[in-house]
């Protein structure tokens, strides 16, 4: 018994449970109940979608793309926004990316406008790949930082927090943003409709993975520095309160959500010495996700790499995949 202990009694309460839906083979329901229970949780997504589409509000040739500062129609009273690059010497229709930056500075960081190593600049290596890519201001992020809390860096945990009393949760508002992105990329005459992924690393990897796994139109999504399961992870260490949705342990765990991305592409990594996204966990979640692939006849659409490093976009199996499954219309 934990006395005088609230994490280690939640800790054990937590592995007494026997989610509701964990991923289940046997089951030809199974995606569409637990997308649709998904929903409930998280909040927001549900809300009715405005028309999609893109305003271009500004405009800079660069050397072989295009950079636009655009705004997309998300929610009632929101918008969201980013930058999209278009590549000069793309095939057109061209594959696209929605890009989700992690904690930090926000979109600038992802398209070369300020310097986050971390981040990579992982929305350029993109567009260098051919692709248009939509590097898209999360919530609480860089541009969308509230006034409130200018001074921190970002704004997630007042607005995380402020959101869970009203029954909405940050992980719905940024899937939505960015599930809002894709719908508006499929409007765009440059972009084949039928290959929009996701991509993003660390808050941005959850926005990827989340939004891929809501979104059954989204072609598919790469995940740097986020897969892995709760305990080796947001239970384990220190997050920002944007990782946690209500009662969503008692419905299934980070990994199932391959399952309702599969059999479509998806890419996963994590560097080794990630001190918030532990190793061992990641194995754990790739073994986990390999099988769901498995089951549903499509091995080759599931990749992982697990590199020397800590918590940085690394990109190069991502990528490659990500390559071979748009096919056409890249460098």
């Amino acid at each position: 018994m934990s006395i005088g202990n609230p994490y280690e009694f939640l800790r054990e309460r937590y592995l007494m449970l026997r989610p509701s839906l964990e991923w289940d083979p046997s089951d030809p329901t199974w995606q569409d109940r637990a997308r649709a229970a998904l929903v409930d949780a998280v909040g927001v997504v549900d809300e009715p979608w405005p028309v999609a589409g893109l305003e271009v509000l500004s405009e800079e040739p660069l050397d072989r793309h295009v950079r636009q500062r655009v705004v997309f129609p998300s929610r009632d009273g929101w918008s969201g926004r980013g930058w999209l690059l278009i590549p000069e010497q793309a095939e057109m229709p061209s594959p696209a990316v929605v890009c989700l930056p992690g904690h930090g500075r926000g979109a600038d960081t992802i398209v070369g406008l300020v310097d986050e190593p971390y981040q990579s600049e992982f929305a350029l290596q993109c567009v260098r790949e051919g692709w248009v890519a939509l590097a898209v201001e999360q919530p609480s992020f860089g541009t969308n930082q509230s006034s409130r809390d200018g001074e921190k860096g970002s704004s997630c945990s007042m607005d995380s927090l402020f959101g869970l009393v009203l029954g909405e949760t940050m992980t719905g508002w940024r899937a939505r943003d960015a599930i809002a992105a894709y719908r508006a990329l499929c409007t765009h005459p440059a972009v084949d409709p039928t290959r929009i992924a996701t991509m993003g690393i660390s808050g941005g990897g959850l926005t990827a993975l989340w939004s891929a796994a809501l979104e059954p139109g989204i072609f598919g999504a790469c995940v740097s520095g986020y897969f892995c399961p709760m305990a080796h992870s947001i239970l384990l260490f220190d997050h920002c309160p944007d990782n946690y949705v209500p009662g969503f342990a008692r419905l299934m765990d980070i990994p199932d959500l391959a399952g309702l991305i599969a059999p479509r592409p998806l890419a996963v990594e994590n560097g080794t010495e990630d001190p918030i996204f532990a190793a061992e966990g990641f194995r754990l979640a790739c073994n986990y996700a390999r099988d769901i692939y498995k089951s549903v006849g499509a091995t080759s659409q599931f990749e992982c790499e697990l590199f020397q490093g800590d918590h940085v976009f690394h990109g190069t199996n991502m990528l490659r995949h990500l390559r071979e499954k748009f096919g056409g219309g890249g460098r």
